[in-house]
């Protein structure tokens, strides 16, 4: 009776120790550190399928799934987006992945001179300019959707892949 008494005081005092705040740090960081890579892994997810099915690099299906994002986010708005966004993990790097386009070069930038009707289809141009940079086929964009929409539809809230749909009309 006395040794377990003895090894409980002994634990009691360990976890009282300031030593073991620093170990509860440790432990809540690695928590922390788990829930990331949980999501990166999800992320990667979608960017492992877009690159499998289409034969497309980390940098190209990173940057084709960014600016399709991209796309719906501006026709979107941030209230509607914002169902999308929660639904992929990771979200800011692939809108950040998407490459740095010339307004005023290629189709996008004809369309942006032709009034209401060239907005409207100044975004779709704008994927298509940033699939070329990317080298990837424009062809590929409607499996790009579908991957996509795919994936809203496993892991997204419902409606989440209508949503998408709806900000990628322009290209559909």
């Amino acid at each position: 009776m006395k040794s377990m008494t003895a090894t409980l005081l002994t634990i009691s005092a360990l976890l009282s120790s300031p030593a073991s705040a620093g170990l509860l740090d440790q432990l809540g960081q690695a928590t922390a550190t788990a829930s990331e890579q949980t999501q990166q892994a999800q992320s990667s997810d979608l960017v492992g399928t877009v690159m499998s099915q289409l034969g497309l690099s980390q940098t190209q299906a990173e940057g084709g799934l960014g600016s399709l994002l991209s796309l719906a986010q501006s026709s979107l708005g941030s209230n509607d987006f914002s169902s999308i966004a929660d639904s992929i993990p990771g979200i800011d790097g692939l809108l950040s992945a998407t490459p740095e386009l010339d307004s005023d070069s290629g189709v996008s930038g004809l369309l942006s001179k032709a009034g209401g009707l060239g907005e409207s289809l100044q975004g779709g141009a704008m994927v298509y300019n940033a699939f070329e940079k990317l080298g990837i086929s424009k062809e590929l964009a409607a499996p790009m959707i579908d991957i996509v929409k795919g994936y809203l539809d496993t892991n997204g809230s419902a409606g989440t892949s209508d949503l998408l749909m709806k900000g990628l009309n322009s290209i559909l």
